[in-house]
């Protein structure tokens, strides 16, 4: 559960840092703009930004109210809400091949992992995602004569966050949770810098795993829908396997 919350970590970093990278001099209405169009290319959702800002010179950002909406075949609801980030940028390296981005501070973000008969909206991102890693290795491979932006996240901070789980077989349609603050270090530090959709997979991938324990650690009552996890979860850790099978006993 701890982890969860880090996949609205991930697309919002990807997403404001994508348009950074190449409107790095503008602010306001045009990075707000920017953040809109690639933050709905990668995950084929929409993203809508209240408020934007940026100051190339000290290299400090701030995003209010950054909306990702559910993918297709899914309820109108939101997937991803922030209503308040602050990043603190090298200035430094805002031109340069690899940008490093000193910190994150993500302030009471929500998630609605919502889970249908055929899946959830969780999972159905992640597919969006990886087509986006997929296509963005291609991309490499044809332009191999010139330097693509990387980033490297020194810190990562996330407190007050919350998922709300639903399903049309809960009591009440949904649950809540509450997660413990989250600190993250070094994300791309290793690989001397990772592209935008690998930063995204690199994250996503691991925390969709605790999500999904996290899901059905809390009072779910589902039938067809818990399978449906546990289908899902199939490609992941055997840890998580074991602690939905635990879960499916009580």
């Amino acid at each position: 559960m701890k982890r969860g919350v880090i996949i609205s970590v991930t697309l919002l970093v990807l997403l404001f840092c994508g348009a950074i990278a190449y409107v790095y001099s503008s602010i306001g209405s045009v990075i707000q703009g920017a953040v809109q169009n690639y933050g709905s290319e990668i995950t084929k959702s929409p993203v809508i930004v209240n408020e934007a800002d940026f100051s190339p010179a000290s290299g400090d950002a701030a995003i209010s109210n950054l909306i990702v909406g559910n993918p297709v075949n899914f309820s109108p609801d939101n997937a991803f809400s922030f209503p308040s980030i602050v990043l603190q940028i090298d200035p430094e390296t805002i031109s340069q091949n690899t940008m490093i981005i000193k910190r994150i501070k993500i302030e009471a973000p929500e998630i609605i992992y919502e889970i249908t008969e055929d899946g959830d909206n969780l999972r159905a991102i992640r597919k969006n995602i990886m087509a986006a890693v997929d296509q963005e290795k291609l991309q490499a491979v044809g332009a191999a004569n010139t330097q693509e932006k990387k980033f490297i996240v020194n810190d990562v901070y996330i407190s007050n966050a919350v998922v709300i789980v639903q399903a049309a077989g809960l009591t009440g349609n949904k649950v809540t949770a509450v997660l413990d603050d989250i600190h993250l270090q070094d994300i791309g530090r290793d690989q001397d810098g990772i592209g935008p959709a690998a930063l995204v997979d690199e994250i996503y991938t691991p925390l969709l795993r605790a999500v999904t324990v996290a899901a059905v650690s809390t009072d779910l009552n589902l039938t067809d829908q818990m399978r449906n996890i546990v289908q899902g979860a199939a490609d992941e850790t055997d840890g998580a396997i074991d602690r939905l099978k635990e879960l499916f006993k009580n």
